[in-house]
């Protein structure tokens, strides 16, 4: 892996044993360039040429969406998603249940009555207590839609990781595994089941090939909304 500048562009350049050359624009602006070992530097240079105007434009829109990302704080009244929806935390006085028990500290961050709940004695690990409870949801969504189009695309996943994966959404291994970005969870339903079946496809095409987007349209033929909806919102599921 290589930083390459150039007069106005800047990407990373990673070499492997593919085939063919790639290009992806993470969520923070990064432009990864991924191309076969051997392939002479004169055709990336025009393979980046020829996707500039391309590139320039995610690149603007991707400006514009983190100009708009609030700024979440973790105090009372504050907004969290959770499928495309925000709740308000509040904070609330040590449970009785924990008081029985002599816990120190409570169960964790609960989704209850419209607002997320937290004992007012863990106000310090409000993040963590959130980025735990987005990782359980995540882990129960996979499990609950995985099925469905599984056997739609015919393939079979040997696990599933829930983890942080900053700017990406999810990932397939050639192993045989898909990571999932716990922040998936926080966009509507229909945008997680999109993110989900992307991956799926992945396991029958690696590429972003027309044989790649064949499938993901046959299981999901409007996936340009759910497309439309990460390019303009996606910033926003953070913490």
């Amino acid at each position: 892996m290589e930083s390459v500048r150039t007069d106005t562009l800047n990407y990373t350049l990673k070499r492997s044993n593919r085939r063919s050359l790639g290009l992806t624009i993470e969520r923070d602006g990064t432009v990864i360039v991924r191309a076969p070992l051997n392939l002479d530097d004169r055709e990336i240079d025009k393979f980046i040429s020829e996707k500039r105007v391309w590139i320039e434009q995610k690149l603007t829109q991707k400006a514009s969406v983190s100009r708009g990302t609030p700024k979440r704080e973790f105090v009372n009244g504050q907004g969290f998603l959770y499928l495309g929806k925000s709740y308000r935390l509040r904070y609330v006085p040590k449970t009785e249940e924990a008081k029985s028990r002599k816990m120190n500290k409570a169960c964790g961050l609960k989704l209850r009555n419209g607002y997320f709940e937290l004992d007012e004695t863990q106000r310090s690990e409000a993040r963590e207590q959130f980025i735990a409870w987005y990782k359980r949801k995540t882990e129960e969504k996979l499990k609950e839609r995985y099925p469905r189009y599984a056997n739609r695309i015919g393939v079979q996943v040997e696990r599933f990781r829930v983890s942080n994966l900053g700017n990406r959404w999810a990932s397939y291994s050639r192993n045989g595994a898909i990571s999932f970005n716990w922040r998936s969870v926080m966009a509507p339903i229909w945008v997680f089941d999109y993110i989900l079946i992307h991956e799926l496809a992945h396991m029958m095409e690696r590429p972003h090939s027309k044989k790649f987007w064949r499938i993901v349209s046959r299981v999901m033929p409007d996936y340009g909304e759910q497309m439309g909806w990460l390019r303009e919102n996606g910033a926003e599921c953070d913490l």
